[in-house]
C-alpha cells in the first residue's frame, strides 16, 4: 500500500517538475524541450535571449556519455581487442588530459562581463542551474518510479521476493541479530555461536543462550 501511495505521489511530482526530451544529431544537440516547471524554465531562458541548444549540453539518462571504440580496433567474439587508441567520447568531446581550465581566457572573460555580472548571472547562470537541477530531479523521480514498479512486480528483486529471502534468513537458528524471544526485545540475550566439539554443547547452548543448529 505504501509503495503504491509513494508511486502516486512521485507521478504527480513528475508532472509538476516535467519530463525532458533531448534530441541529438550525433554529438550536436538539436532540440531541448520539457513539460511542467522545467518547460517554463526553458521558455524563460529563451525569452531572455538564450539558446540552450547552443550553450548547454543537456543529456537525459538514456543518452549516457562513454568513450567510443578506437579506430582500427578489431573486437573479437571472445571480447579480446588488438591495437588502437581512443580519445573521443560519445558526446564528441576529446580527451583533454589533466588540463581543465584556461586561466588566461578566464580572467579576460571575467573582466569583460564584470560590468553586467548580476544581469548575466540572472539570465544565464541561475536559470541554467535551475534547468539542470530540474533535469536531475526529473531523472531521479523516474528512476524511483521504475524501482517501485520492480518492487511491486513478481520477478527476482521484487518486494515479495526480498521479503521471502529475509524470512528464510530469520528462520535460521544461527541468525545473530534476529530476536526470536519476545521477552528479549533488544536482543541482549543472544550469545555466541555454539561450539559442538564440546561434549556438553547442548547444555552450554541452553545455559549461555548460544546460537547454532
Amino acid at each position: 500500500m505504501e509503495l503504491r501511495l509513494r508511486k502516486s505521489w512521485l507521478q504527480r511530482e513528475l508532472r509538476r517538475v516535467g519530463v525532458f526530451t533531448t534530441s541529438y544529431d550525433g554529438a550536436k544537440p538539436v532540440r531541448f524541450s520539457a513539460t511542467g516547471y522545467a518547460g517554463k524554465l526553458l521558455q524563460a531562458y529563451r525569452i531572455l535571449g538564450g539558446v540552450p541548444e547552443h550553450t548547454m549540453l543537456l543529456r537525459t539518462r538514456d543518452k549516457p556519455v562513454f568513450k567510443t571504440q578506437a579506430q582500427g580496433v578489431t573486437v573479437q567474439k571472445d571480447a579480446t581487442t588488438s591495437g588502437g587508441f581512443s580519445d573521443v567520447y560519445s558526446n564528441g568531446r576529446r580527451e583533454r588530459g589533466t588540463q581543465r581550465f584556461d586561466r588566461d581566457i578566464g580572467i579576460q572573460i571575467e573582466n569583460l562581463k564584470r560590468w553586467q555580472l548580476e544581469s548575466v548571472k540572472f539570465k544565464r547562470e541561475r536559470l541554467e542551474y535551475k534547468i539542470k537541477r530540474a533535469l536531475d530531479y526529473s531523472d531521479q523521480i523516474q528512476q524511483e518510479i521504475a524501482l517501485i514498479d520492480k518492487l511491486l512486480g513478481i520477478s527476482l528483486g521484487s518486494f515479495d521476493d526480498q521479503l521471502t529471502s529475509v524470512e528464510i534468513l530469520i528462520s535460521r537458528p544461527e541468525s545473530a541479530n534476529v530476536v526470536q524471544n519476545l521477552d528479549d526485545r533488544f536482543g541482549l540475550d543472544i550469545g555466541k555461536p555454539t561450539d559442538f566439539t564440546f561434549d556438553d554443547a547442548e547444555e552450554r547452548k541452553s545455559t549461555y543462550k548460544e546460537r547454532g543448529t
